[in-house]
C-alpha cells in the first residue's frame, strides 16, 4: 500500500514541472509583448515630439519675419510722420509771419479810420456846442417870453375869478319839484356858461319843440307834452332806465328833478324859456355816479 501511493507521487511530478515551463514562457511573452509596445509608444512620442519641435521652428522663423517687417513699416511711418510735423512747422511758421504782416496792415488801417473818425467826431461836437449855444439863447429869449404870458395869464385868471364870484354870488338855490335843495340854478345862457366852468356837474343844453317827438338829452329822453307861454309852464315826459315820469304844470326856472340808477343826487330839468310849442333850457347830471349792486 505504502509503495503505491510513492509510486503515485513519482508519476505526478514530471507534470508539474511542465505546467511550470510553460507559465514561466508565458510570462516571459507577456513581458517582452509589454516591452515591445512600451518601445512603439516611445518610438511615436518622440516622432511627434520632432514635429512638434519642427512646427516651433517654423513658427519662430515666420514671428521673427513679422517682427522684423513690422519694425521696417514703423521705421518707415515713423520718418514719414517727422516729416509731415517738420513740413507743418515749417508752414505754421510762415503762417505766423503772414498773420503777423496781415494783423499790422490791418492795425494801421484800422488807426487810420479811428483817427477819421475821430476827427469827424470832434468836428460834430464842436458843431453841437455851436447850436447848442445858439440854442441856450434862443430858449432864454422863449422862457423870458413865457414868463411874460404866464404873468399875462395869471393876471386873466384872477380876473376871471373875480367876474366868476360875482357871477356866481348872483346865481341862485332853489327846491326841485321832488323837495330836494338843487345846486346852483342858471337863468340864462350866460349863468349856464359860469356853471360849466365850475364844473360841478355836467350841462346838456337842449331846445325841444313840441312836434319833434322824443329827444335824447345826455343819457335820458324829453318829451313835450305841452308848452303855455302865458302861464310860463309846461309839462314834459321824462325817460330814464326804460321808466317814463309824468312832470306836469312845472314853472319856468323851477328844478325838475328825478333819478336814476347809481346816482347819488337827482338829475335836474331847468327850463329857461318857453315859447310856443317849444321850450329851452338844459340839463344837469351828476359828474359821480355808483355802480348798483346786482
Amino acid at each position: 500500500m505504502a509503495d503505491y501511493i510513492e509510486h503515485n507521487e513519482n508519476t505526478k511530478r514530471p507534470a508539474s514541472g511542465i505546467l511550470d515551463k510553460i507559465l514561466i514562457a508565458g510570462a516571459f511573452a507577456v513581458a517582452l509583448g509589454g516591452w515591445w509596445y512600451q518601445s512603439s509608444q516611445v518610438t511615436q512620442v518622440r516622432q511627434e515630439l520632432a514635429q512638434t519641435q519642427q512646427q516651433m521652428d517654423q513658427f519662430k522663423a515666420q514671428l521673427a519675419t513679422s517682427i522684423s517687417v513690422a519694425k521696417s513699416e514703423v521705421s518707415e511711418t515713423v520718418a514719414k510722420m517727422n516729416e509731415q510735423v517738420d513740413q507743418v512747422r515749417k508752414e505754421a511758421i510762415a503762417g505766423s509771419r503772414t498773420a503777423q504782416v496781415t494783423a499790422k496792415r490791418q492795425a494801421g488801417e484800422v488807426l487810420h479810420t479811428l483817427t477819421a473818425k475821430n476827427k469827424e467826431l470832434t468836428q460834430q461836437i464842436d458843431q453841437m456846442k455851436t447850436e447848442t449855444a445858439q440854442k441856450s439863447v434862443q430858449v432864454d429869449e422863449a422862457l423870458n417870453g413865457i414868463k411874460g404870458d404866464v404873468g399875462n395869464v395869471k393876471t386873466e385868471v384872477s380876473t376871471t375869478r373875480t367876474e366868476l364870484s360875482a357871477t356866481v354870488a348872483d346865481l341862485k338855490r332853489a327846491f326841485g319839484d321832488m323837495g330836494v335843495m338843487s345846486g346852483l340854478i342858471a337863468t340864462n345862457s350866460s349863468e349856464l356858461a359860469e356853471l360849466k366852468k365850475l364844473g360841478e356837474r355836467n350841462y346838456f343844453e337842449f331846445t325841444l319843440p313840441k312836434s319833434g317827438g322824443a329827444q335824447r338829452v345826455g343819457d335820458i329822453q324829453l318829451t313835450l307834452k305841452k308848452a303855455d307861454v302865458k302861464r310860463n309852464r309846461f309839462t314834459l315826459d321824462v325817460m330814464a332806465d326804460d321808466r317814463h315820469v309824468e312832470k306836469k304844470d312845472r314853472t319856468i326856472n323851477e328844478p325838475v328833478q328825478f333819478y336814476t340808477s347809481g346816482a347819488r343826487t337827482p338829475y335836474e330839468v331847468v327850463v329857461n324859456e318857453i315859447r310856443k310849442d317849444q321850450v329851452i333850457g338844459y340839463l344837469s347830471v351828476p359828474k359821480s355816479k355808483v355802480i348798483a349792486k346786482r
